[in-house]
């Protein structure tokens, strides 16, 4: 059972082990399938990864950024990079928040 980072989850990946916060409040529990909701979720306890059942749409090849031709992943950032109030190198959660976003919008941009 691997460990995935939060920037690699998927929609339907299913989740081996309860996950919880510091207070070990449950988060989402182990058989469930991720949605865009539990991601959120983990996103904002600031869970960097858990532990997922093996399966091959997981690898950094399948990667949304990665899929997006290089041109348009390049206006993407400088288009979000603008509407962002604080730079993007201000701290690692601003550079979260700006990946997460990010991922979205190439989601949109290759009508997923």
């Amino acid at each position: 059972m691997p460990n995935v980072k939060l920037e690699a989850l998927q929609e339907g990946m299913v989740v081996t082990t309860d996950v919880r916060n510091l207070d070990n409040m449950l988060l989402i529990p182990a058989g469930c399938a991720l949605s865009d909701r539990h991601i959120n979720i983990l996103c904002a306890w600031g869970i960097a990864e858990i532990q997922v059942e093996a399966c091959e749409d997981s690898e950094d090849a399948k990667d949304l950024l990665q899929q997006l031709p290089p041109g348009r992943l390049d206006q993407l950032t400088r288009e979000l990079a603008a509407t962002f109030w604080e730079p993007v190198d201000k701290g690692p959660v601003q550079q979260e928040v700006f990946n997460l976003v990010l991922r979205r919008q190439a989601k949109r941009a290759l009508g997923k």
